[in-house]
């Protein structure tokens, strides 16, 4: 990891940290331009990222918390359509030490229900790396 990195990785932890201490308007306006690289303008937004944030502050439905979660989604879906149409889940973990690996099919997906980004993908069992998969899986929780 070089510098930059750690850098970056510590500077979002410690915005997540001062989260509870600030409004969500200041806490995204943070998180933006840490990730962004440009100020948030929530009055007059004008890029797709922008009326995105504006949006996670003034349009507030209470089932858009369900539809975030992957796990949840799912079973709300199911209950629509019925379960034929759904991927089978099969284990649902609350730490990345929980995970028995040789209990998964030979091919499987592993995703996080909080983020886009922790997805880990398993094309043949014998050939996986575990401790990658651990490692992608606890950085999405940084």
């Amino acid at each position: 990891m070089t510098k930059y990195n750690l850098f970056y990785r510590v500077k979002g932890r410690i915005i997540r940290e001062l989260a509870p201490f600030m409004s969500d308007s200041e806490y995204l306006k943070i998180l933006f331009k840490h990730k962004m690289g440009y100020s948030l303008d929530l009055e007059k937004p004008q890029t797709f990222n922008e009326k995105l944030q504006w949006l996670k502050l003034n349009d507030i439905h209470s089932e858009y918390t369900l539809m975030v979660d992957k796990y949840e989604v799912k079973k709300y879906v199911a209950s629509i359509i019925g379960d034929s149409f759904i991927i089978p889940t099969y284990e649902v973990y609350e730490e990345v030490e929980q995970i028995s690996f040789h209990k998964l099919p030979d091919r499987f997906v592993l995703k996080c229900t909080h983020d886009s980004g922790g997805v880990v993908i398993c094309k043949d069992r014998f050939l996986f790396d575990v401790d990658n998969a651990r490692k992608v899986l606890k950085n999405a929780y940084l």
